[in-house]
């Protein structure tokens, strides 16, 4: 899954963060099947700026959060087991976001802070507190499920000639007549 033009164009105007080196990383870091960790927290950023005036939230902070809800550089689908003594990926990303983002200067106010830490909820201990953060975990959930739909559909595609040769196999054997 690759960005909208409308998603680039987001991402240019929050080139404060997506520009920053160790940022750009996430490009290299696969998340939900189908695209990587910067491309996922656009989205989610996206999402959730666009939410944020119904219910009220200030949507620079919902850009931000969204943005750097998952800046944590580890590669869960190998390197889990190596880092935090075996903690899950789950449980320990949303805390190394928050000290990634402040250790690259991006200033969080502490209750983005909270937001990010409790986005993975009810996954994680930490359970949001503020409209931000339910809005975080809200967006997070819905385009991590787009994401991962969209790795089952190209999945399908794979299989579509195999599946179409599986069809005609069995509409012989139905059609074919006793001897």
């Amino acid at each position: 899954m690759t960005l909208s033009d409308k998603e680039l164009l987001f991402a240019e105007k929050h080139k404060h963060i997506t520009h920053n080196d160790t940022y750009l990383k996430l490009k290299s870091v696969p998340r939900h099947g189908s695209t990587n960790t910067f491309d996922h927290s656009v989205r989610v950023a996206m999402m959730a700026t666009d939410l944020a005036k119904f219910i009220y939230v200030d949507s620079e902070s919902a850009s931000k959060v969204g943005l750097l809800h998952d800046f944590c550089l580890v590669d869960y689908h190998k390197d889990d087991k190596d880092v935090h003594n075996g903690r899950w990926y789950c449980f320990y990303h949303p805390e190394d976001a928050v000290i990634n983002s402040e250790l690259e200067g991006f200033y969080l106010s502490y209750v983005e802070k909270k937001a990010i830490w409790s986005h993975m909820f009810p996954l994680s201990t930490c359970i949001p507190t503020s409209r931000l953060g339910y809005l975080l975990t809200f967006c997070d959930k819905v385009v991590a499920t787009q994401e991962s739909f969209a790795n089952i559909t190209e999945g399908l595609f794979r299989f579509k000639p195999f599946l179409l040769k599986m069809r005609l196999c069995v509409s012989n054997v139905i059609t074919r007549k006793p001897n």
